[in-house]
């Protein structure tokens, strides 16, 4: 029994793997396997990707230092298709970074088709933001399955009562869905 190191790990922000078409090399000089890892990793076909991706839309002030990180490509993508999709006006929440993920995914996924699954912040189940959203998984999904499990801590009164607690107890006041 001895310890084997996994070879495929990678280091590195995986939303930025979409930016760069050239197959820039990250961290060439500091971390030369791992950019050889990037290479590889963004090459493989992937099937199905699972997690739980951050929930951030951004600072609440200048000085929170906790801005969302910009990403052209996938922002772009996020524009012809979420965005572009729904009346909101508002549509800030379509950056959110598990809302990101969502695209990131769909777009990352093999060609032949797969599946994403995340455990994500439940608000655009019913969101009216999040209309272009849903419409989007509907058109590039054959199926969608969707366990709203609830849990919205900042509604009050009978809603607040149908609502109850949620799977991660105190820790999470956003509803959840997976």
């Amino acid at each position: 029994e001895n310890y084997k190191a996994f070879d495929g790990i990678v280091l590195t922000d995986t939303f930025q793997l979409g930016e760069t078409e050239d197959g820039e090399k990250l961290f060439s000089e500091m971390f030369p396997q791992n950019s050889k890892r990037v290479q590889r990793q963004k090459k493989a076909p992937l099937r199905i990707i699972m997690g739980n991706p951050p929930y951030s839309v951004g600072q609440n002030a200048a000085n929170d230092n906790s801005q969302n990180q910009k990403y052209n490509k996938l922002d772009s993508r996020i524009s012809a298709t979420y965005a572009s999709l729904t009346e909101a006006t508002n549509k800030n929440s379509l950056y959110n970074s598990y809302i990101k993920a969502f695209r990131w995914s769909t777009d990352r996924l093999d060609k032949t088709g797969g599946i994403v699954c995340f455990v994500t912040d439940g608000g655009w189940v019913d969101n009216n933001s999040h209309e272009g959203f849903r419409k989007s998984i509907e058109r590039e999904f054959t199926s969608v399955y969707v366990f709203n499990l609830r849990g919205n801590a900042r509604t009050q009164g009978e809603l607040r009562k149908r609502e109850a607690g949620n799977v991660f107890g105190g820790g999470s006041r956003t509803p959840i869905a997976i």
